[in-house]
């Protein structure tokens, strides 16, 4: 009896460890949101340029040492606590793609964009008809333009 009410002891306090580790942290210390994902490109201009021209995003700040740009963070122009997109210079980073699954972009028309991105030189992998499609930066990282279904 002693070991059973041990184990219901035992498993009890697991339980409120559990319990505690799903609350997260406190309020005033929770994040609000994730705020974009950074990539190590080895063309810091390069990957800059095209991430403007290839998919109308703008230069939400730069990050220097010296007067030498080492960062861009790139958005869409859509306010303060949006989500953005760091390119860090890593010259050492090995060629190919960066070791994440995929960047997701929001847009009203993903195939609407996947098709103008064609006409434009880059290649797209439909993943969900009309709703989702792979595309890739000139580094290799995967990108997915993605339109959620119309709710019934």
């Amino acid at each position: 009896m002693t070991a059973l009410a041990a184990a219901i002891a035992l498993s009890a306090g697991a339980l409120s460890a559990g319990a505690a580790l799903a609350e997260g942290p406190p309020a005033n210390l929770k994040p609000a949101h994730v705020a974009g994902a950074g990539l190590n490109v080895l063309d810091l201009e390069g990957q800059k340029a095209w991430y403007m021209a290839k998919l109308g995003m703008v230069l939400v700040n730069t990050m220097k040492r010296g007067d030498k740009p080492f960062e861009y963070l790139m958005g869409f122009g859509d306010g303060d606590g949006r989500a953005i997109i760091a390119l860090l210079a890593s010259p050492q980073r090995p060629a190919g793609p960066n070791a994440y699954g995929r960047i997701i972009l929001d847009v009203p028309n993903a195939k609407g964009l996947a098709d103008w991105l064609k006409t434009q030189g880059v290649a797209n992998r439909e993943v969900i008809p009309g709703a989702a499609y792979f595309i890739q930066d000139p580094e290799g990282n995967n990108i997915e333009l993605y339109t959620a279904p119309a709710k019934k």
